[in-house]
């Protein structure tokens, strides 16, 4: 079944099954092929900032991946079946088990490939996405990534906790997002790389986001420089969505344009 590629949005479940979210985030996912999303950005991108899953049940569903916070209140990286929260003021702290998640993509991460990054020139941002250009065997399946390297330099945004009315876009957000920077940094990169065609449910491309060894920084990977990377990859042939079973999702009005993130 690796090559067959679906999509389940259950939210829509109860009414014909009595299948509740509840319910659906109690049954483990083992299936290692699969990438479970909560969410879509789209939702994320029309102000719904609240969901209903807590940090415990998401370990249910993947030991890799990233995400947000109930109101944005700081960026997520899941590593090794840990979950981190990098504050607004660039803390890197794990995350309560009782703390609740609007928007997460995880997955039990499983390499396929690897690839060792190392010569004379160093790599930067741009070059990791043209090399993966060439290299992945398809731009029509997704992928979990995990690249670990020592970083010349490295640049990565965070987010600030919003009030409500949650009237802004992602963009509008982000346009004064903190910023963390630094230089000779070990850490690993966690992500995914999704088909042009996921559109509104989840970034086209790489979404990346960082965590320094030593737990000294941590958010969304905007920029590095470094000498050396080891990259991995895994190839996911099955995509599960998990709407949020709250009134802000289901009365939420989105706006027709597409989601520029």
């Amino acid at each position: 079944m690796k090559k067959l590629l679906y999509f389940l949005l259950l939210s829509v479940l109860p009414a014909c099954t009595g299948t509740t979210e509840q319910a659906v985030n109690e049954e483990p996912v083992k299936n290692t092929s699969l990438i479970y999303h909560y969410s879509v950005l789209k939702a994320l991108d029309n102000g719904v900032l609240e969901g209903s899953m807590k940090v415990s049940d998401l370990l249910e569903h993947g030991d890799h991946g990233l995400g947000t916070f109930n109101g944005l209140n700081g960026e997520m990286i899941v590593l090794d079946h840990k979950v981190y929260r990098i504050t607004p003021e660039g803390e890197v702290v794990e995350a309560r088990d009782d703390i609740l998640i609007p928007y997460t993509i995880v997955s039990f991460f499983e390499p396929d490939k690897t690839i060792s990054q190392e010569g004379d020139e160093n790599v930067d941002y741009n070059n990791l996405k043209s090399m993966m250009d060439t290299l992945l065997p398809s731009r029509n399946q997704f992928y979990a990534f995990r690249i670990t390297g020592n970083f010349m330099h490295i640049k990565c945004g965070g987010v600030d906790i919003q009030e409500k009315p949650y009237d802004k876009t992602i963009l509008e957000i982000l346009a004064d997002r903190p910023l963390y920077e630094k230089e000779d940094i070990s850490g690993t990169l966690v992500g995914f790389w999704c088909p042009d065609y996921i559109g509104d449910i989840n970034t086209k491309g790489f979404h990346l986001h960082f965590l320094a060894d030593d737990r000294s920084m941590g958010g969304h990977l905007i920029a590095f420089e470094a000498s050396s990377l080891d990259i991995q990859y895994d190839i996911k042939s099955g995509y599960k969505i998990i709407l949020p079973d709250t009134e802000e999702f289901k009365t939420a009005h989105f706006r027709e344009s597409a989601v520029n993130y």
